[in-house]
């Protein structure tokens, strides 16, 4: 992020870490698995965990001792700032960008499309946490974008995984979807 800026509740962020996204949330209550202790933390985020660059689930990693999180496999977690930026760029997604912006700018890091409020938005996102019913992860057609999209929009997009940049990647990029849905899903 840049010097001043500040994460607000409801944020879309991403990290360079395989071009990911992920959703910010203010606060968050974790419990710790061994004790059963829980705790408030600040900066809590939840995102869509998927694969690394082999295509496998990271768990070689100990327990966080802010958030308690411990990869384990894939899926909607709540973990806090550092464990998914992990000393990475962080950014903010941009919504309701001019369509020329959106066709010049880096594939996965902004939308034309308008979303909705934040307490809407974190609601979507708790509750995907809650019932972790989100499908499986398929790094071009649901991923952590796809998650970060859905909650904010209430429509499952994701410009990073574009043949392409701007519109035309976005028309070819849907059109895929719609020809291979029933095959990948």
């Amino acid at each position: 992020m840049a010097t001043g800026q500040v994460l607000n509740p409801g944020d879309h962020i991403y990290t360079e870490c395989l071009g990911g996204s992920y959703y910010h949330h203010g606060r968050g209550l974790v419990t710790n698995p061994n004790t059963g202790r829980t705790r408030t933390i600040t900066n809590a985020v939840i995102h869509f965990l998927g694969l690394d660059k082999e295509g496998k689930v990271k768990k070689t990693k100990p327990q966080c001792q802010t958030c308690f999180y411990k990869p384990k496999g894939s899926g909607i977690v709540l973990t806090c700032l550092d464990c998914f930026h992990e000393g990475n760029g962080l950014y903010r997604y941009e919504y309701d960008v001019s369509l020329l912006s959106f066709t010049f700018k880096t594939s996965g890091s902004c939308t034309p499309w308008s979303c909705y409020d934040p307490n809407t938005v974190i609601k979507r996102a708790y509750d995907y946490l809650r019932d972790q019913n989100f499908g499986d992860y398929n790094f071009v057609f649901n991923n952590c974008e796809h998650f970060a999209t859905k909650c904010k929009m209430g429509k499952a997009r994701c410009n990073q995984a574009l043949w392409g940049t701007g519109l035309p990647g976005a028309l070819v990029y849907n059109v895929t979807r719609r020809l291979t849905k029933d095959i990948l899903w």
